[in-house]
């Protein structure tokens, strides 16, 4: 562990050797990765293929969590985790859900071209940037209820608080309601093949 003071109080950041450690512990013991209230710099599994669930609740992650073209056999579990950067999961594979329910993404949360076989389950998340869940394959519900989407300004730029829905295909409902949007929802192409919920939107 490394020790960083955040806000004036001193806190054990996970290093890399033991991030790397936890991976390869799950693996043998055949259960998920226990990232839960732990602190993490940021976490970096691009292009691999994990055989377990990611539980990472209640963490707080100071960058990025970047797992773009990434499979991942188990549930991603980040309930209620502060994550100060993007949230990156790009042509991912997910056998199982994604859970964001009461988290802060601080950047943007990006899904685009994604497999997932389970649901997704963002309610009441809060984040600065757009979500994208283009050319997405979700065969489970999206629950985006209460969700707090808002703009973010970066060297003066601008980035919209949308929610991108374009050319994916959601097999079962979608639900916006009560979520609140500084942007626009964009379902253009999309498929929804149950039902499309947006009350107090």
């Amino acid at each position: 562990m490394e020790e960083f003071i955040i806000d004036g109080k001193s806190v054990a950041i996970m290093s890399k050797a033991e991030i790397d450690h936890e991976i390869s512990l799950a693996k043998i013991d055949r259960r998920e990765i226990n990232f839960n209230g732990k602190t993490l710099k940021a976490l970096a599994l691009a292009e691999k293929n994990i055989e377990c669930g990611i539980n990472m609740e209640n963490a707080l992650i100071l960058g990025n969590v970047f797992l773009g073209n990434t499979t991942v056999n188990g549930n991603i579990n980040l309930s209620g985790t502060v994550i100060n950067g993007s949230f990156f999961f790009g042509r991912g594979r997910l056998i199982g859900n994604l859970i964001l329910e009461k988290s802060w993404i601080d950047q943007t949360v990006n899904l685009v071209g994604a497999n997932i076989t389970g649901s997704l389950m963002f309610n009441q998340m809060r984040t600065g940037g757009f979500i994208s869940v283009s050319k997405a394959v979700v065969l489970g519900d999206v629950d985006f209820r209460q969700m707090e989407v808002l703009d973010r300004y970066n060297n003066g730029l601008k980035i919209k608080g949308d929610i991108h829905f374009n050319n994916a295909q959601i097999n079962g409902f979608l639900d916006l309601s009560q979520t609140s949007l500084t942007g626009d929802a964009n379902l253009e192409n999309a498929l929804i093949r149950k039902k499309l919920t947006a009350k107090n939107l």
